[in-house]
């Protein structure tokens, strides 16, 4: 039987974010249109990370993040190096990026 655990990493900001070139790249017109720091397209799956995070090695893309309030989620991609100790939350529509508006959670790694 396999066994995992949560570890906390702390109580995070958390955002959300749309594949739109304000909030990505100039060349991102439309999640299809639009690609990760690992490569993917964004989805529901996928969570950016703020990349002090990355850098202190508690987070690598890959992990599985639980963040209370949302779920489980993928790192899969990097937020911009001014935002320290958060996360991003893919979202295909404004509304649903007004529903989780600013927050702080507890965010918790998935290991084992």
């Amino acid at each position: 039987m396999l066994y995992a655990k949560l570890i906390l990493l702390g109580m995070l900001q958390v955002t959300a974010y749309r594949a739109v070139p304000a909030q990505t790249k100039p060349e991102c017109k439309n999640r299809d249109h639009c690609y990760t720091a690992t490569g993917d397209t964004p989805s529901e799956q996928g969570i950016a990370v703020s990349q002090d995070l990355l850098l202190s090695g508690k987070v690598r893309y890959g992990d599985v993040l639980y963040v209370e309030g949302i779920g489980y989620r993928i790192v899969n991609d990097c937020m911009n190096v001014r935002l320290h100790n958060a996360v991003d939350i893919f979202v295909y529509t404004k509304a649903e990026e007004h529903k989780i508006k600013v927050r702080h959670s507890k965010v918790y790694l998935l290991r084992g």
